[in-house]
């Protein structure tokens, strides 16, 4: 029987020690537990913590040994106290294909150093100085809107936050074409997605042989952008104030910067992981918005009151605390990353089992933001949660949609910023409605939480 809501708030921690091996679903040769979560992952894995509870065995093809945690101890244990003993997931590190070495991908003293050269770029001083360009290529696009469009908006906040990745990290229009870029982007990480998050991924390559040569064409090309603007970047006579140009200055304690390999790989992580994760919070926060005209109504007054008809600044942010509240309430329903993985490199007892080395511990942020023992009424979008006190009461791991421990995802303050003032930029313009009929909203658990077709809204400037 599965575990109501009450129940689950009511239920203690068990005593683990001395079980071999947790509950989980049914698993059947080759395919695994697969059966049981592939048509409806995200709703499988809230079953599976109703069902099952705090700690899941859910095998994957190829991979037997695979667990699900729902408990923030066990999260904060895993990212934080376990960070010696592992690494990436298997999913992540077939990102390298992609992303080579970059922070996201790369492991021991590969990936410390990269952190150590790549932080201070990333650091809040540093990044306010980009709030004037976050705001500009904003109102840029809003300066196209016609007075009232049915819209995807998903398209439209990919193209302000390609445009905004671009601008910081190359300079102000040094990408031609950024429709070529993007689209790229798009056919990477679509691809990947069919190639290696599906039933695809159980067939040999030759079977998957178009979308591999799509792939490998797009990374081709993405490669000679990239290449072109690092050596461009090198031989500029006086170095500006993009984050190319930080990262080409970085050394190490021995004095070594990057190749134009390993700048290439940081270069391409904040491509492809950056701009479309901040596309995904601001697209469902609008449609959250328009699903709930009496916070979107609050949230104008608010920004009426902040900033009336003049730009929205850096200087702006402490007190945009709704627009801060409704950002954070869209991640936590819908986080563009909605699960984060680790491989145990040697056997370890994760939360009172046995784990052999290769296990792959798997970490929901799906799962454990909709979890009712650490959020009153977890289906309801209710931004004020956040302004009662709430974050000061939850456990440090009950929300964590930038992951957490000593890798967590390093462009979280860009990633806050950019979404407050685009967001405030967005709301100060333009009103959004539901369509008519109205457009379901399916999101895809592709390498990001991504909307199948899109997230189409009535669009109407104020």
């Amino acid at each position: 029987m599965i575990a109501s809501p009450r129940e689950l708030l009511g239920r203690p921690r068990e005593n683990r020690r001395g079980r071999r091996r947790p509950p989980g679903p049914p698993a059947l040769p080759w395919l695994g537990a697969m059966p049981s979560f592939a048509p409806d992952l995200l709703g499988a894995m809230v079953r599976f913590r109703d069902r099952y509870g705090d700690v899941v065995h859910m095998p994957l093809p190829g991979a037997h040994h695979t667990y699900l945690l729902n408990h923030p101890d066990d999260v904060q244990a895993v990212l934080v106290g376990e960070h010696a003993h592992v690494m990436k997931d298997e999913v992540t590190r077939d990102l390298s294909r992609m992303l080579g070495q970059g922070l996201l991908t790369s492991e021991g003293e590969t990936w410390k150093r990269h952190r150590k050269l790549a932080a201070p770029s990333f650091q809040p001083r540093t990044i306010a100085r980009f709030g004037d360009t976050m705001v500009e290529r904003t109102r840029r696009l809003l300066d196209q809107l016609p007075a009232r469009s049915v819209r995807d908006v998903h398209r439209d906040m990919m193209r302000i936050t390609l445009e905004i990745v671009l601008d910081t990290m190359f300079g102000a229009d040094t990408v031609r074409d950024i429709d070529t870029v993007g689209d790229l982007v798009s056919t990477l990480l679509e691809g990947y997605a069919e190639v290696a998050l599906t039933w695809r991924a159980l067939l040999p390559r030759f079977m998957r042989a178009r979308t591999e040569d799509r792939i490998d064409r797009a990374i081709e090309r993405i490669d000679a952008i990239l290449y072109e603007l690092i050596a461009a970047r090198r031989q500029a006579p006086v170095p500006g104030d993009a984050l190319l140009d930080r990262l080409l200055a970085a050394q190490d304690d021995e004095g070594q910067g990057m190749t134009d390999r390993q700048l290439r790989d940081e270069v391409a992580t904040v491509f492809l992981a950056g701009h479309e994760t901040t596309a995904l919070a601001l697209s469902y926060a609008l449609h959250l918005l328009a699903a709930h005209p009496e916070v979107a109504g609050r949230l104008r007054t608010e920004i009426d009151q902040v900033l009336g008809e003049r730009a929205a600044t850096v200087d702006d942010v402490p007190r945009l605390r709704l627009c801060d509240a409704v950002l954070r309430e869209s991640m936590r329903l819908h986080p563009p990353a909605y699960l984060v993985g680790r491989e145990l490199l040697e056997e370890r007892e994760i939360a009172g089992y046995p784990m052999p080395a290769g296990s792959q511990v798997l970490m929901a942020q799906w799962v454990v933001h909709r979890d009712p023992r650490w959020y009153e009424a977890p289906e309801v979008f209710w931004p004020d949660r956040w302004l009662h006190g709430q974050a000061q009461r939850l456990h440090r791991f009950a929300y964590f949609p930038f992951g957490g421990g000593p890798r967590i995802c390093v462009g979280n303050h860009f990633a806050m910023l950019e979404g407050l003032l685009v967001l405030a930029t967005l709301v100060q313009a333009i009103e959004v409605r539901p369509r008519v009929p109205p457009h379901p909203l399916r999101p895809s658990t592709a390498v990001t939480l991504r909307p199948v077709g899109g997230v189409w809204l009535d669009v109407r400037r104020r």
